[in-house]
């Protein structure tokens, strides 16, 4: 059945999107984990692999006996990817029409005729 005129099913509005796989990630990485018989952060462990394989292209993995090698091409992807996230992308310039490339905004009414 329709609420009534002017009457809302929902007047608290929708609940706030949770953000499940942030959330997620955020616990995981919280925990601590053994590598090498040393009790070390999932984030420490995170942080130190992907800058291992930003300054070199090699990867070891915790608990494994040999190094991952990355190709050039997945390389610059995670160069990028840092730098998207770290720094944030950069800014683009916006091309105008204006004197000196500046942004002019035109507002053309219609008349009532």
């Amino acid at each position: 059945m329709a609420a009534p005129k002017g009457n809302r099913n929902n007047p608290k509005g929708r609940p706030p999107k949770n953000k499940a796989l942030t959330t997620a990630l955020e616990a995981s990485l919280a925990r601590t984990i053994e590598v090498d018989g040393k009790r070390v952060s999932g984030k420490r462990v995170l942080a130190d692999l992907v800058a291992s394989c930003l300054t070199t292209g090699r990867v070891r993995f915790p608990n494994d006996d040999k190094d991952s090698i990355i190709s050039i091409s997945d390389w610059i992807g995670m160069v990028k990817w840092v730098y998207e996230r770290v720094d944030g992308k950069p800014m683009q310039p916006v091309g105008g029409s204006g004197d000196d490339g500046e942004l002019v905004i035109r507002v053309q009414y219609e008349s009532d005729q």
